[in-house]
């Protein structure tokens, strides 16, 4: 396991508590597959479809302007979105007919039946095809003017 896969993205909250943090995730994934993944999904907490609280959205090789551009505004556009079009918004941004799915769980028969109608493919892996991985969210970058010496 020596191939990253490297993103940028957003950690989506659930429930009542909403909200969408700027991401970027490098995460080890062997036997070939990092080269393949454009969309990803990975569940770091999760144990069933019924218990998401938060998910990281990642699309690779991308940076968060475009993330934000491309895959954020068209969230916040919907206002409420299902798993179904959140996994469809992520694979129409990327181009993608295959969504890689990082999880203890699958998702439910109707998620899985709107993915197919909508020409998408589910490839699902369970938590552990990651090896390492570094999630970055949250941060402010600030730049400070050099100090002058006296």
């Amino acid at each position: 396991m020596d191939e990253y896969f490297i993103g940028a993205g957003a950690v989506l909250t659930a429930g009542e508590e909403a909200s969408i943090c700027a991401a970027s995730l490098h995460a080890q994934a062997g036997n070939g597959l990092a080269g393949r993944i454009r969309a990803a999904i990975i569940d770091f907490e999760g144990t069933s479809s019924a218990e998401i609280a938060r998910i990281v959205l990642v699309a690779a090789g991308w940076s968060f302007g475009r993330f934000r551009t491309e895959v954020v505004s068209r969230l916040l556009s919907h206002r409420d979105c299902s798993l179904a079009d959140v996994m469809t918004i992520l694979c129409q941004a990327t181009e993608s007919d295959e969504l890689h799915l990082f999880a203890h769980w699958t998702p439910d028969l109707e998620t899985l039946a709107g993915l197919r109608r909508g020409g998408l493919q589910l490839v699902h892996h369970p938590l552990e095809a990651l090896g390492q991985a570094a999630l970055v969210c949250g941060q402010r970058i600030q730049r400070w003017k050099p100090v002058q010496a006296a």
